[in-house]
């Protein structure tokens, strides 16, 4: 694989005639805005960066046109918001954007910014919220209740917004209790959140003081090594415990643990 870092255009003749000829293709786009924005190209044979500061939105949409033409790209692109963010109109780059695949809202946004965010980028393929902007609990339900491919939330969850995620993958960062999770898992069994594929959250290790009880009441099956190291090696686990548990319904699951310095991390892998 080759590397290259060049400088473009959007009006030099030579760097179009140079994209076309090698037929460059992007597979991937990223948009940082933080008061400026970067965009990141990632082509199938090499990987190429390149980065501009638009000074204002027609700049910008004129990079976004150019990246569509010239490398290919239609899919929506990845959008990241940081602080000072503020001096664009979020609504006129909605408008420039469209859709986008990833959406990440940095906990730097003020809660009003990233209510708009939010609002108006209301429908990515995978969302990553730092943290919650809203006051109203029925306000980040209703994120937890959308179909999203992936959501990553880093902040205070009860079991009712678990209940709610309707996503395949959801990685919940705050940590939450042994007793919450062993609720949920109850709940799943008995037929809950059923787009869920896989649910990654962390157990703070001070709530393990009495002991070990998030599996309590939960039946358990054990495994060979060799099915949970094809299950680590599949979804890229490390090692640690792992038990099978199953559905009412005879779906089976995985719960996988692991370690960490924060806490106990907990993965619950559906298999079917």
């Amino acid at each position: 694989m080759f590397y290259f870092r060049l400088d473009f255009s959007v009006v030099s003749t030579k760097t179009n005639n140079l994209v076309t000829s090698l037929r460059l293709k992007a597979t991937e786009v990223d948009i940082t805005i933080y008061g400026s924005n970067d965009v990141g190209l990632f082509i199938r044979t090499s990987h190429l960066n390149t980065g501009f500061r638009p000074s204002t939105l027609f700049d910008f949409s004129a990079w976004i046109n150019y990246i569509r033409t010239f490398f290919c790209y239609t899919p929506p692109p990845n959008v990241r918001f940081y602080d000072d963010c503020e001096k664009y109109e979020i609504e006129l780059l909605k408008e420039t954007i469209g859709d986008v695949n990833v959406l990440y809202v940095s906990r730097q946004l003020t809660d009003v910014m990233s209510r708009e965010v939010l609002k108006q980028f209301n429908a990515p393929r995978e969302l990553f919220l730092n943290r919650n902007p809203f006051e109203d609990i029925c306000q980040i339900q209703q994120i937890f209740i959308q179909n999203y491919k992936r959501i990553v939330f880093d902040d205070v969850h009860s079991l009712e917004d678990m209940l709610l995620v309707n996503s395949e993958k959801a990685e919940l960062s705050h940590p939450t209790t042994q007793k919450q999770f062993n609720q949920f898992l109850k709940h799943w069994i008995r037929g809950s959140n059923p787009r869920l594929q896989r649910m990654d959250l962390l157990i703070d290790s001070n709530d393990f003081v009495n002991g070990e009880v998030y599996l309590n009441g939960i039946r358990c099956m054990e495994m060979s090594e060799e099915t949970k190291r094809g299950i680590r090696e599949k979804h890229e686990l490390l090692e640690g415990g792992m038990v099978e548990i199953r559905r009412k319904d005879g779906t089976p699951a995985v719960i996988a643990t692991y370690d960490g310095h924060r806490g106990l991390n907990i993965y619950l892998i559906v298999l079917a």
